[in-house]
């Protein structure tokens, strides 16, 4: 756990304390009461939490409290630089933690900070009663007022709603009339599939495998919901007319998605790997195939803190309806009943709302 001899700490707050691949206690910890804090509402199950949960983390050291998608109410007043968030405001956050001094930190580009830390990996995150606030959070503005028209669950996915945000920046302009495909039927695949349909204007193609999901993407307007077989690829390009996609997202960690993208994209083809994947992955392009058809892949990673609020603003005007992806609901004490929700595909997002 995190350690302050300077601060005040008072033995109160119940946690979910990961102390090494499947073993995670939730447990009294310490809470230091001087420091600017959320009273943590809500804290959605990434996959990312459940990978650590059972094989450890190069960045992650136990012990530590996971969870990164958080809402909840600041404790104190903060001053942000434009503007105070009073006592008990709901908000969203950001969980990056950049150093603010190096090159990319000072052209803004926070996510990219050749020192980056984060929360619910490097620093105690949201699986717990508070969550403390970095003093590097409240400089770059990653705490976001959370619309009264949102719930708190709904609020706790504004953080990966931000992050494929995020990732449609990273792509440019699409003015392409040849349908998007997104290979992944998960809650990140299905949140692209509303931003790509109601924020970009575009039809849409979902590739997934397990059913009920692809079910949910049929209900929120896929124009083509596609299941993962051998001759997946022939009936993507059938959809296309045979002109290949104009967007392929990969929001899978699956790395046989590979296998399919050069199936599937067609000429100036924009591919954005936005899911992580195991460690060490390698995937390999046709270089000619790359060159002659005008091919760009773009890598995606996190958010900051002017797309949260654009997250939250497109939540808030129900351009996504993030209700639809929040399935299950757990208390603190049920954590791993949380993550084996997650890791069996039971549904799409869990979250922890009671404390």
């Amino acid at each position: 756990m995190e350690a302050d001899h300077s601060s005040s700490a008072t033995e109160g707050m119940q946690a979910a304390v990961f102390h090494g691949p499947d073993n995670i206690l939730v447990q009294r910890t310490q809470y230091f009461q001087d420091r600017p804090a959320l009273k943590v509402n809500s804290c959605a199950v990434c996959s990312y939490d459940v990978r650590v949960f059972r094989n450890g983390h190069r960045k992650v050291s136990p012990p530590i409290i996971l969870g990164h998608e958080v809402c909840g109410q600041v404790t104190k007043s903060v001053q942000m630089t434009n503007g105070t968030i009073s006592e008990g405001t709901r908000v969203a956050l950001c969980p990056i933690i950049p150093c603010l001094d190096c090159v990319y930190c000072r052209t803004g580009q926070y996510n990219m900070c050749l020192n980056l830390k984060e929360i619910g990996s490097t620093h105690n995150g949201g699986f717990a009663e508070y969550v403390s606030i970095p003093k590097q959070t409240v400089k770059m503005g990653g705490l976001v007022e959370v619309p009264d028209s949102l719930s708190d669950e709904e609020a706790s996915l504004l953080e990966p709603l931000a992050c494929c945000l995020h990732g449609l920046q990273q792509l440019g302009p699409i003015h392409d009339a040849r349908p998007v495909v997104i290979i992944g039927d998960g809650p990140v695949g299905l949140l692209h599939l509303q931003l790509f349909k109601n924020f970009v204007g575009t039809r849409t193609v979902v590739v997934g495998k397990v059913h009920s999901r692809m079910q949910k993407a049929r209900s929120m307007g896929a124009e083509a919901v596609l299941e993962y077989n051998e001759d997946i690829a022939t009936r993507v390009l059938d959809f296309t007319g045979k002109a290949g996609a104009s967007v392929v997202v990969i929001a899978t960690s699956n790395p046989s998605a590979f296998d399919l993208v050069e199936k599937v994209a067609g000429k100036s083809s924009k591919i954005s790997l936005f899911a992580g994947m195991p460690s060490g992955q390698k995937f390999s392009f046709d270089a000619n195939w790359l060159h002659y058809n005008q091919v760009s892949i773009v890598g995606t990673f996190s958010s900051l803190p002017p797309v949260l609020e654009e997250a939250a603003r497109v939540a808030a005007e129900r351009i996504v309806d993030l209700s639809e992806v929040v399935t299950h609901r757990y208390s603190l004490a049920e954590v791993e009943k949380a993550f084996h929700t997650t890791e069996t595909f039971g549904g799409l997002r869990a979250v922890i709302n009671k404390f």
